[in-house]
């Protein structure tokens, strides 16, 4: 059974930092290795799921109390995001220099930046619910135990938005970011482990996303 569990997570931890760091820095194949890395984190999971685990899919429904705590932690997550770019923008990035990649990215149109909000804000959150806290998580419980599983999950979940953080600004935003996300990773994945589901997590995650999306804009609209 544990060693059942190890193999699950050796095979899924590595796929998000490879696909990251080959899509900015391996040319030509980089974006293709990218691709198939986000491909693999969202199949690996069910596979596993079908023909090691020999479990069932479910829609890892939550309760009122669950909702509700989404939806309260939602609310210090968008504020202090908000604040602390209105606080400390102009030592975290250069808004030029946030600018200009922005724009290489091909989103800085109002319809292409709509569509690219929302799969982020929406159905990015979902999937690294998904993966983080259902997957990862439940392998470092078996293996563990509760903390050292919340702790790990939310670790390994930061260590790739790190080579994204560096791309658009300096070390303090790697630093600020970074924190926020290992601490936004604990958090859900105490709501996962309470809950027993993604959705209360989830709901907190899109709000965070959602102010990150929000702040981009006035960057690009700027």
């Amino acid at each position: 059974m544990k060693s059942r569990n190890l193999a699950a997570l050796v095979l899924i931890l590595p796929a998000p930092i490879i696909g990251v760091l080959c899509s900015f820095y391996v040319p030509k194949v980089g974006e293709a290795i990218w691709l198939f890395a986000k491909i693999w984190l969202v199949v690996l999971p069910v596979f596993w799921l079908f023909y090691v685990d020999k479990g069932k899919l479910s829609w890892s429904s939550t309760n009122a109390k669950g909702i509700i705590a989404g939806l309260l932690w939602s609310i210090p997550f968008a504020a202090i995001i908000f604040l602390t770019y209105l606080l400390a923008k102009d030592s975290l990035m250069s808004q030029a220099d946030a600018k200009a990649t922005i724009e290489m990215m091909g989103i800085s149109s109002p319809a292409k930046f709509l569509i690219f909000a929302s799969a982020m804000s929406l159905g990015n959150s979902l999937m690294e619910e998904y993966v983080w806290r259902w997957f990862v998580f439940s392998k470092f419980k078996v293996l563990l135990g509760v903390w050292p599983a919340i702790i790990l999950s939310a670790f390994f979940f930061t260590v790739h938005h790190v080579v994204i953080l560096w791309d658009f600004g300096s070390l303090s935003l790697v630093f600020l970011g970074s924190s926020g996300l290992f601490v936004g990773g604990v958090i859900w994945g105490c709501l996962y482990n309470k809950y027993n589901s993604i959705w209360p997590g989830w709901i907190c995650h899109v709000a965070a996303d959602a102010t990150i999306m929000w702040i981009v804009w006035r960057i690009i609209s700027a």
